[in-house]
């Protein structure tokens, strides 16, 4: 008996022990796991009306000194004013070096003042922004009836909600329809951004607006909106990160983009939503993109989302920017320039595509060893590990070739956008069981171009399926399909010749309405138009090659099977269903199996 209560002593001992050290590991990986910062300690008062910058950038010093777990805004308003930080003017809320952390807003309003950026990110890495709504006390944009047009001015009576002044600049305006708070179809729609029209108050809320050229003529009793900022202020920049995850995010209008991603690895957007503000006459949202990736690597996850309303594309899919050559230095240097004096630096070890303008088909490779910018700020010179191609001349284009995402949008909604619903410019995209609605231009725009913006690069490897489209394409600026791949070369010609485009997957899509074409495809090589329904396009197209439901032209290699598209459910201007334009080799495309051809 003695024995046995020893040995229950000894257990019970033993168990305490291991309690004791049970606890005390608790106690210890307690203390090592930081506490989330609330910006509330840092002297951020919710609702109180006051600016809330100081205090939330000290409270991102105090988890970068801590290494907390990440910032949290107790649930509430919280304000922003242009100019609060003098350290940091044009953004309100700059973040650098952070890595591993949570931004959870618990469904705050962050509400902006003026003209100011919202959250830059700079080298951060596993970083997650989830649960906050931003949007303007004032948007950067006016709206208001046309009461009066002439050739040199026209007037607007702006909303009591839109306090004016006078002496305003507009950079951008496109007009609306009052019933429907839709674009006017072939309506006007006008950047002034180097030289912005100037306004004069002619009597209380009512400008006096006068374009520097002349513009589509207005009508009286349409909405008009006038965009002050168009670029430049993001919601969200995103630049030489990597992991970044966007989650329950709502943004209701930005004097710029809304989400931004340059040069970074791995950006994630779920549930997130940009949308003009509810119950109000506001017909915007952000006045440029809703997301916009350039040179980032990794994948592009954008799934269950909505953008409605945005001033420019939903989203923007490219590597970067073309860089015209415009001096041979040597046989391994080159100073090249972007037609608008943007910068696109590649990095040492980036392969770069070698593309003349007037064919836009990739003929050689070369391998960068450094780059630096010249005085100038816009001319970059760039040396070659190798000697480059004899081929290569002056005007060509370089493209950077290792700066290519894999994009997967996924269940997201696209609505009452301005231009297109989405541009893909990257070589692994795939599209499926998305809604299109009411948007001005082509709803998937898969576009080269050596024109203006100069965007890169050509696309490949693009599978856009299982989607739906209703009434895209209707306002000014039109493409030329719902679904559209354009190569342009200068001159505004198209491309020449099949191989600029690789690899495409139209399939399994429904289209509804359009003035312009279902499909239009120049400059592919190999594609397949597989299972799709059209209806009701080709009703009021802005020319004649889009009169037709399917317009191909300079391909090779398409396969066209089990499609339907009666011409008799088409557009008031529909000629045809198929046209096989000029420069096809038509011995390689296959049309099999389909109703309406």
């Amino acid at each position: 008996m003695n024995i046995l209560l020893k040995q229950a002593c000894k257990f019970l001992a033993i168990l305490f022990v291991v309690a004791g050290l049970t606890l005390s590991g608790q106690a210890e990986t307690a203390m090592e796991t930081p506490m989330m910062i609330d910006v509330t300690t840092t002297g951020a008062v919710p609702d109180d009306g006051q600016d809330d910058t100081l205090a939330v950038l000290a409270a991102f010093e105090k988890c970068k000194a801590e290494k907390a777990r990440g910032v949290v805004f107790s649930k509430g308003r919280y304000d922003f004013h242009e100019g609060a930080d003098p350290q940091s003017p044009r953004m309100s809320l700059p973040v650098s070096d952070m890595h591993g952390i949570v931004i959870d807003g618990q469904g705050s309003k962050l509400i902006f003042h003026g003209i100011t950026a919202c959250f830059g990110f700079g080298n951060c890495s596993d970083l997650t922004v989830q649960h906050l709504t931003i949007d303007w006390e004032r948007p950067p944009f006016s709206v208001g009836v046309i009461i009066a047009a002439e050739e040199e001015y026209f007037d607007v009576e702006v909303f009591p909600e839109y306090p004016v002044q006078g002496g305003e600049t507009v950079q951008a305006l496109l007009d609306y329809e009052p019933d429907t708070r839709l674009p006017c179809r072939h309506g006007a729609d006008v950047y002034c951004l180097d030289d912005p029209m100037k306004t004069d108050l002619i009597a209380r809320q009512v400008l006096r607006v006068r374009p520097p050229f002349k513009i589509h003529p207005l009508t009286v009793g349409k909405w008009v909106v006038l965009r002050h900022q168009v670029y430049a202020y993001n919601a969200f920049m995103v630049h030489r990160c990597r992991n970044v995850t966007f989650q329950d995010i709502t943004v209701h209008t930005c004097p710029g983009m809304v989400f931004v991603g340059l040069d970074s690895e791995n950006i994630t957007l779920d549930r997130c939503t940009v949308q003009p503000t509810p119950g109000t006459r506001r017909p915007v949202s952000a006045t440029a993109d809703g997301s916009h990736f350039g040179g980032c690597t990794g994948d592009i996850i954008i799934r269950n989302c909505l953008f409605d309303g945005q001033g420019d594309d939903a989203i923007n899919l490219k590597s970067g920017l073309f860089l015209n050559i415009e001096e041979i230095v040597d046989d391994r240097t080159v100073l090249a320039r972007h037609n608008l004096n943007m910068a696109s630096m590649p990095d040492p070890g980036d392969i770069m595509e070698l593309t003349p303008q007037e064919t836009l088909i990739v003929y050689g490779t070369v391998k960068v060893a450094s780059v630096a910018m010249e005085p100038d700020g816009h001319t970059h010179r760039v040396v070659l590990e190798d000697p480059m191609p004899d081929a290569v001349k002056r005007g060509d284009m370089l493209a950077n070739a290792s700066k290519l995402p894999r994009a997967r949008i996924t269940n997201c909604t696209f609505r009452r956008n301005r231009a297109r619903g989405m541009l893909i410019q990257i070589r692994d995209a795939v599209v499926e069981d998305c809604s299109f609605e009411d948007i001005t231009s082509a709803g998937v725009l898969i576009i080269t171009e050596a024109v203006h913006f100069y965007e890169s690069i050509p696309a490949r490897n693009v599978v856009i399926r299982n989607n739906t489209f209703d009434r895209c394409n209707y306002g000014a600026g039109m493409a030329r399909g719902v679904i559209a791949i354009e190569g342009i070369t200068p001159g505004w010609k198209d491309a020449p010749l099949p191989g600029v485009f690789r690899n495409l997957t139209i399939e399994n899509n429904t289209i509804n309405r359009s003035d312009n074409s279902g499909i239009f495809m120049t400059g592919v090589d190999t594609a397949v138009i597989r299972g799709n329904t059209i209806r009701g396009v080709c009703d009021k197209p802005t020319q004649e090659r889009c009169t037709a439901v399917i317009h191909i032209e300079s391909s090779r290699n398409i396969t066209l099977e089990n499609n339907r598209a009666e011409q008799s459910l088409q557009g008031a201007e529909c000629r045809t269903v198929l046209r096989l334009a000029e420069n096809n080799e038509l011995d390689t495309i296959i049309v099999k199996g389909n109703t309406g051809f």
